[in-house]
């Protein structure tokens, strides 16, 4: 079977072949982006209930908290680079490669475990940080000034391993007894796919400006092996969770065409 590589390959060296066709004929086809605005969390991605998505290790001990039920998601920010060639008049071959950033909520989580401890807990986890290589393909079509894109895309996405720590702060520890994952945190990998539409204004024969919309999503497998830091020992509290990444990434398109 082959690989999505070798698809992967056929793309670029159509891409390249076409390219240099166009280059022959006198035909400028190729045109560049950048897009920059928010990063909206959608579906369980950006839902916080802690009471919700809670895993126990027994009656009265939460050993973390699923996020393939909620993530914890708040709006953040995005920014990606669009390169796209047109191979026939309505028909473009694209890449779009990027990174966008979400904060995690962590209050509602802070609070829950507050209430479950007797006693307060701070839970801390830092921003959702995604890079991702989107090969893909667009139909666009032009009405005076204006130009209308839908695209659709498949390829490869990587985040940081979602570390987070229940922080004793009633402690009388210094620095305060915690409850987080020990072991390798390696980055996390997943297939992207998603789709996008755009409207762009040509301010001259060489730049256009517009809007985007971009919808992406990617599910990152990940295990967590939780224990009590300093000290550890106890029961196996190891468990298996899912980011599910759900974003919707709105931005303003500034492009020049070659």
């Amino acid at each position: 079977m082959k690989g999505p590589f070798f698809y992967i390959l056929i793309i670029v060296t159509i891409f390249i072949g076409d390219m240099v066709l166009g280059q022959q004929k006198g035909i400028s086809k190729l045109d560049i982006s950048i897009i920059g605005g928010l990063s909206l969390p959608i579906g369980s991605y950006g839902e916080n209930d802690p009471s919700k998505s809670a895993i126990y290790a027994n009656a009265s001990q939460v050993k973390g908290f699923a996020k393939e039920m909620c993530g914890f998601a708040k709006t953040g920010y995005n920014y990606n680079l669009e390169i796209g060639y047109k191979v026939f008049p309505h028909f473009k071959i694209l890449l779009i490669t990027g990174s966008y950033l979400n904060p995690v909520e962590t209050k509602n989580m802070s609070d829950f475990m507050t209430v479950i401890f007797h006693g307060e807990i701070r839970v801390e986890e830092e921003s959702y940080k995604y890079f991702y290589f989107n090969p893909g393909i667009g139909y666009y079509q032009s009405l005076n000034r204006f130009e209308f894109g839908l695209n659709l895309f498949m390829g490869y996405s990587l985040t940081s391993f979602p570390y987070y720590k229940f922080v004793f702060a009633s402690s009388t520890t210094n620095p305060p007894d915690m409850f987080a994952h020990d072991g390798p945190r390696p980055n996390l990998k997943a297939l992207s796919i998603g789709t996008s539409i755009s409207a762009t204004y040509s301010l001259s024969n060489r730049f256009k400006i517009g809007i985007d919309a971009n919808y992406q999503r990617a599910d990152f497998k990940y295990t967590m092996s939780p224990r009590l830091i300093p000290g550890g020992g106890g029961a196996d509290l190891t468990f298996s969770d899912i980011l599910k990444c759900r974003v919707i990434n709105l931005g303003l398109k500034f492009g020049y065409v070659f």
